[in-house]
């Protein structure tokens, strides 16, 4: 019966149910880039299987073209900022397709986990601004950074035409065994289109976590609020019973505050299986961003630094924010669910359990010691993702280009 409500969840997301989504965006977005397979079809399998193909190739033509140019640091440079960038969304693009179920499995546990306290939020205007908000923050922001994204093709791919018209060069790989004479137009298509599709499905698989993490931590401070609240509710109890109230509050354990703060318990208990199930989908994608991120930041670092051609400072210039972005949007969205975590012991713990039954007592350790262990996602399973993280990446960055920079003037 488990295995066949495991399998319902990972059954395909159809359209429909997509547009119901609050990872509306997020999930027809990955469907664009051939990642997401909404309509199920076997010609939209052939289109996700060609986005491979053009990854693929991509990688091939760099790879010749690295060797041709390997010793010449600017060139060198410039290929690998373009190579590994697509390369991350080829090879992003594979582990979404390998674990397709679980995808749509995370899809539907997010509508799961929004349900888990809807009607409270529905019937309490505090709690449904708390839920409105992370979704406006979420669709926002990945709307925004997508359009930032597509806003760098527009100085990367026109750029040989305003520089050297008639030098016939393309924007990223150069083919210097022919000197960019053979297939000329089709070569700059194709560049185009692999460096296109890889960026725009790295950003939306990151996008689309960090909306993931930001509604979980809105569901853990709706949570605590709820906590909260509870402990309003046993004082007005106290204050509006009569003299022996406290003996009848001791003798029945609080009654409907105590049915309250088990399911409390219980959301918590739901929403700590959610997070460890995200943590499971994304542990890998996050820890290939990290690795590919720290290595863009210090090639265009370096690119913008050293490189004689304006052109390329200039795109390098415009570049080098966004893998650092990336690394950014994972460990703040994951931050605030580690924060939001540690304020539901918090919250128990400032509670007015003092002369509460000892069914309230027991209750509130529960969740008090459950809510005391950090919750903390990874990278790999292995690596932290909080803001610490994020400071230490940016320094591996900074120790790798200062490296190369002096590996540069050694030569």
């Amino acid at each position: 019966m488990k295995r066949s409500g495991m399998e319902d969840l990972g059954r395909t997301v159809s359209w429909s149910e997509s547009g119901r989504s609050v990872l509306r965006l997020n999930i027809r977005h990955l469907w664009l880039c051939g990642a997401w397979p909404l309509p199920g079809s076997w010609l939209y399998r052939w289109y996700a299987i060609l986005g491979l193909v053009v990854g693929a190739v991509n990688a091939v033509e760099s790879a010749v073209s690295l060797y041709f140019y390997w010793g010449d640091m600017e060139e060198t440079t410039l290929l690998l900022t373009s190579s590994v960038s697509n390369g991350c969304g080829t090879v992003k693009l594979a582990v979404v397709m390998r674990n397709q179920r679980q995808y749509h499995a995370l899809a539907r546990r997010v509508q799961a986990l929004m349900a888990l306290q809807g009607d409270l939020v529905a019937a309490d205007p505090a709690l449904s601004a708390v839920v409105e908000a992370a979704r406006r923050r979420a669709y926002r922001i990945t709307l925004g950074m997508l359009l930032l994204m597509f806003s760098q093709y527009f100085v990367w791919y026109p750029m040989p035409f305003y520089v050297d018209p008639g030098a016939r060069r393309l924007p990223f790989a150069q083919h210097a065994w022919d000197n960019n004479t053979r297939l000329y137009a089709l070569s700059y298509f194709l560049q185009c289109a692999a460096s296109a599709r890889g960026t725009q499905l790295s950003w939306s698989l990151d996008l689309l976590f960090m909306s993931v993490m930001l509604l979980a931590a809105a569901q853990l401070q709706v949570l605590t609020r709820r906590i909260t609240a509870l402990q309003e509710e046993k004082r007005e109890a106290k204050l509006g019973n009569a003299a022996n109230s406290e003996k009848a509050a001791l003798a029945d354990g609080g009654g409907n505050m105590y049915d309250n703060l088990c399911l409390c318990i219980e959301t918590h208990q739901k929403i700590l299986s959610f997070i460890k199930y995200l943590d499971d989908t994304m542990s890998s994608v996050a820890m290939i961003q990290f690795c590919v991120s720290v290595l863009l930041v210090c090639v265009a670092l370096f690119q913008a630094t050293y490189s004689t051609d304006s052109t390329a400072v200039l795109r390098c210039a415009l570049y080098l924010p966004m893998p650092g972005t990336q690394v950014f949007l994972y460990c703040w969205a994951a931050h605030n669910v580690t924060e939001q975590a540690e304020a539901v012991s918090l919250s128990a713990y400032s509670s007015s359990w003092v002369g509460t039954g000892r069914r309230i007592k027991q209750a509130l350790r529960i969740i008090i010691s459950r809510a005391q262990k950090p919750l903390v996602l990874t990278a790999g399973r292995i690596y932290p993702i909080d803001r610490e993280a994020f400071v230490s990446l940016v320094n591996a960055s900074y120790s790798y280009y200062a490296l190369l920079a002096s590996m540069s003037k050694r030569e």
